[in-house]
């Protein structure tokens, strides 16, 4: 096991002392954010791309908790993935809330205010997510409420800064800045920016590796398998779940990955298997979402561990040979995803 993950309780790492990452002075701002061009952290991108989305995703009414109280970020940093001491006032970090066998409750964004946290998940996950919660808050000097009135949005930047709206700040992500915003605020800006395709969204989704629950993830799922890197910190102490996820990780314990594929020709059916001889129960040896490009298909699916290389053929159900492009976005093999 990796001596980073060897911190005894959450109280080894203090969000409010001494943090692993300091918070930022300043969260990103609707001013200043740039898209960034997309670059695969495993294995090769999709030739030729579909275009980046741009614009303001409307993603409803937020549902969401509110934590107060003096211990707050110090429960918080203990029921979920990321670090939310390197967050900076107003803005906060992506983070998966886990059991303790590892798998997932929810995916949530943690907004982290000077006086609150604010818990943003997916409406059909917060009355898990709140129950999950509710058990493990037991004598911690915090309170946990429903946050009403908020909206959730997302803006997906262009390649220059809007240097405007310096004051609506958010937490960013591999689509853009996620906001979360009293619903006033939400129509001004609505108002103010250009709508976001929904559909442009959802295909440079699934372009680079981005996994969405429902399709790729599930209360079955662990971080790891689903190539959640990015919401893992190997540094901050423990959190519930944890043991799992450093067994996981540093000794080699997930036969199933998810995976970028490649297929020439018509997007097959979601659901239908990969390496069908192989193919196990659920999702696992599926394809999970499919994206139809110009003369061929970019698909997202589990594997097995032995097929998870870029380059690799996998056979179709159909019968058609898939090529691997790679890990998920953000992840890598070993150190942070099992090889």
């Amino acid at each position: 096991m990796s001596p980073n993950v060897t911190f005894k309780s959450t109280e080894d790492r203090d969000p409010q002392a001494a943090a692993p990452g300091q918070a930022l002075a300043q969260a990103p701002s609707l001013a200043d954010v740039t898209r960034t061009s997309y670059t695969a952290s495993h294995g090769t991108a999709p030739d030729p791309m579909p275009d980046a989305p741009y614009g303001l995703l409307d993603g409803g009414p937020a549902a969401a908790l509110r934590v107060i109280g003096p211990e707050r970020e110090k429960w918080i940093q203990g029921m979920q993935t990321a670090d939310i001491s390197a967050a900076p006032l107003g803005g906060g970090v992506a983070g998966s809330f886990l059991d303790g066998k590892g798998k997932l409750v929810a995916e949530g964004t943690i907004f982290r205010f000077p006086e609150e946290i604010v818990v943003v998940t997916l409406p059909e996950r917060i009355d898990a997510l709140k129950a999950h919660l509710d058990r493990l808050l037991i004598m911690e000097d915090c309170e946990m409420s429903p946050a009403g009135g908020l909206r959730r949005l997302l803006f997906c930047p262009g390649e220059e800064p809007l240097r405007r709206l310096p004051e609506v700040t958010g937490v960013p992500g591999p689509l853009g800045l996620e906001l979360l915003v009293p619903e006033s605020r939400a129509a001004e800006l609505r108002a103010a920016l250009p709508a976001a395709d929904p559909a442009a969204v959802e295909a440079y989704r699934v372009a680079i590796g981005l996994p969405a629950w429902g399709t790729e993830l599930d209360e079955e799922s662990t971080p790891v398998e689903a190539g959640l890197d990015r919401e893992i910190s190997f540094e901050k102490g423990c959190y519930v779940g944890q043991e799992v996820i450093a067994m996981a990780t540093f000794r080699g314990r997930v036969s199933w990955n998810l995976v970028r594929l490649q297929v020439p020709g018509n997007a097959p059916p979601v659901g239908m298997r990969l390496d069908p001889k192989r193919a196990a129960q659920g999702k696992r040896g599926r394809v999970t979402s499919a994206l139809q490009m110009d003369g061929f298909a970019v698909l997202l699916g589990y594997v097995h561990r032995e097929l998870m290389a870029p380059g690799t053929k996998v056979e179709l159900e159909d019968g058609r040979m898939t090529t691997v492009l790679g890990l998920p976005f953000g992840s890598r093999p070993g150190g942070g995803v099992c090889a």
